[in-house]
């Protein structure tokens, strides 16, 4: 396959929706030879912060000189964002190539009676396939959803696993109960293996505590307070202390960010502790004789993340997040409180049908009066006139707008210059933010 066409058949087969469990995956890295055995995996997953602390921990071993792949969801920008290697997105040619040997794999499988996989086995493999070709020192490998059945969850000796932030998302396939979500998520913790916990609710944590014991797991928590923050800048960004990493800098302005960039580090530390012979893929050198607390601070100071908080335009502010659920709905309005207390502001809404809208509207309605609905250009998402009429309950101006560039337009227009304007909803709207303001994205850089 060319790209064009391999881009064609990924899409066809994303049309059989999420498939959870690692049969179909098993069999796949069988075909393959298994390289994600052969890759140096620090593996990831949570309701929110995902992306950010796989961003900290990616640039804190790429400023220690290793090469770094990284394997990200959902994307923002481009398919070709979610596989990278020092921050550089997977090549069209490469694409084509590895999706092809993939589906090679599947096809073999399929001729043999098992069920085809679904797009996100094929793209994992993939990514499994390249990082080990292109000899990474380490891979950051986030999950999709959940953890234990995530088509991520197969990689037998991770060096370290993290959960990040844990709260009511996915209910469908996880659970309805913050400790059945723990649960799931934690299902990447492995016999034996260093873990972080930054989940941040009680039950939460004591819920991967308890599977750290039975999983005999030496264990760092990190508490939402764990970061000690000294100066919090809306374009300036932010300077704390996590433990004895002192006046580290994030230029991420979220107020998660502090808390984010501490899992990192507690990862990192974690990582350093560890002997040549837990390393699967072998190590060049080892982390614990070559990263120090410049280093991690150089890391933490250079990683970006987009979309999460992020000011596209100064004065007015107009910020974008992808806020998709309650939690990161708390995240954001903390941020609104911080950072725009002098600013009237003005809400522009695109979410997917399926999230729990309802209680983000609520949540959001007591830091403005008004807000635009707009609905994201996903098959998932939901109609402006059903976000708007439930908008109406607790916002005294609502407008349902025809189209994300329109919705821009009416807040433009309502701010007339003097109010900030805060995008968020869906990861998938972000890219369109991008569009409208004239901001570029290229080539694994933003």
């Amino acid at each position: 396959m060319n790209y064009d066409e391999a881009i064609e058949y990924i899409e066809t087969v994303s049309c059989s929706g999420i498939m959870p469990g690692l049969v179909r995956i098993q069999a796949l890295l069988e075909k393959t030879e298994h390289p994600e055995k052969k890759c140096n995996v620090i593996h990831v997953a949570g309701t929110n912060g995902k992306g950010s602390v796989c961003s900290y921990i990616s640039s804190i071993l790429m400023k220690a000189g290793y090469r770094v792949g990284r394997y990200v969801s959902p994307t923002l920008f481009d398919y070709r964002e979610r596989i990278q290697i020092n921050d550089s997105w997977i090549s069209k040619a490469d694409t084509a190539y590895w999706m092809s040997r993939v589906r090679e794999a599947d096809k073999k499988m399929q001729a043999e009676g098992m069920e085809g996989a679904s797009a996100f086995e094929l793209e994992t493999v993939m990514a499994f396939l390249y990082f080990k070709a292109s000899r990474c020192d380490f891979v950051v490998l986030e999950t999709g959803m959940g953890g234990r059945l995530d088509a991520t969850n197969v990689v037998p000796h991770p060096l370290v696993s993290v959960i990040t932030s844990i709260g009511m998302d996915h209910m469908k396939f996880l659970g309805d109960t913050i400790e059945a979500i723990a649960s799931e998520k934690g299902g990447i913790i492995k016999d034996k293996r260093p873990a972080v916990i930054g989940a941040g609710r009680r039950e939460a944590v004591d819920t991967l505590v308890e599977i750290c014991h039975q999983k005999h797991c030496r264990y760092r928590i990190v508490d939402r307070d764990a970061a000690v923050i000294h100066t919090a800048d809306l374009y300036e960004g932010q300077i704390f202390d996590y433990e004895n990493c002192r006046n580290v800098r994030t230029v991420m302005a979220g107020c998660c960010q502090p808390w984010n960039a501490s899992i990192a580090i507690a990862a990192v530390e974690l990582l350093c502790e560890l002997p040549a012979g837990d390393f699967p893929a072998g190590i060049s050198k080892l982390p614990g004789q070559w990263i120090d607390q410049q280093k991690m601070a150089e890391g933490i100071a250079s990683a970006r993340w987009p979309g999460r908080f992020e000011v596209l335009e100064d004065v007015p502010p107009l910020i974008i997040d992808g806020a998709h659920n309650p939690d990161g709905v708390k995240s954001l309005i903390d941020s609104i409180a911080l950072y725009l207390r002098d600013w009237p502001v003005i809400l522009v809404m695109g979410v997917f049908a399926d999230k729990d809208y309802t209680q983000m509207l609520e949540m959001v309605s007591a830091y403005s009066n008004t807000l635009i609905a707009f609905k994201p250009g996903n098959p998932r998402g939901l109609s402006s006139d059903a976000l708007a009429e439930r908008a109406s309950h607790y916002f005294k101006q609502v407008t349902a707008a025809a189209s994300q560039e329109e919705a821009l337009k009416t807040a433009r227009k309502l701010g007339a210059g003097k109010a900030a304007i805060v995008c968020f909803g869906s990861l998938s709207t972000m890219a369109g933010w991008y569009q409208l303001t004239g901001r570029k994205s290229s080539d694994g850089e933003y």
